[in-house]
């Protein structure tokens, strides 16, 4: 079975850190007026930003350390590494950036958190035609928008719960890794 799996906020622990650095840039670069809406989704609903503060801030991400600094989310390496062991391939499909710097930085991550993968798929901005193109049996992200257009492709899809995601009742979410491998289990 192909297992594509997000990498920010399903494996990875992105969002504390992030909102973290966040907030450093818009007291540095910004208006320094903090949060907006400290519990809304995307930055520019988050904090007073517009689309250059946003990209601004995501080149500062990126040119930095900040992806090899995150920590794994617990027990996601062994559940990923479980299913591999049994014979799945792991795909992680991520939208960060498919330079060479990102990707040689994330690849670095995954070893040295201890995941096992086969493929590691960046720039992944339409999800759903990737996780298609690859053949993907179930996809695991914290995106209600991805999970729902991968899910409408006939793709089993599995919405990783966030305090983003708490309200969606209609998908299948789970918060813990070892929910999320037990259906998969399910469905093998």
């Amino acid at each position: 079975m192909k297992i594509g799996i997000d990498i920010d906020d399903t494996v990875a622990n992105t969002d504390e850190k992030i909102i973290e650095e966040a907030l450093k840039y818009d007291k540095e670069y910004v208006k320094g007026r903090g949060f907006k809406d400290k519990n809304a989704y995307t930055f520019m609903e988050k904090f007073y930003w517009n689309v250059m503060d946003v990209d601004g801030f995501m080149n500062v991400i990126r040119k930095g350390k900040f992806f090899s600094e995150i920590n794994p989310i617990s027990d996601a390496v062994s559940y990923v590494n479980k299913l591999y062991e049994e014979g799945n391939d792991i795909y992680f499909i991520t939208r960060r950036s498919n330079n060479l710097k990102t990707k040689m930085m994330t690849k670095k991550w995954l070893k040295k958190n201890g995941f096992k993968f086969h493929k590691l798929v960046m720039g992944g901005e339409d999800k759903a035609t990737m996780c298609k193109d690859i053949g993907i049996d179930i996809f695991i992200d914290n995106d209600e928008k991805n999970v729902r257009k991968v899910g409408n492709l006939g793709i089993k899809s599995i919405l990783r719960g966030t305090i983003y995601t708490s309200e969606v009742k209609d998908l299948t979410r789970f918060d813990l890794w070892e929910e999320i491998y037990n259906e998969i289990k399910k469905v093998k």
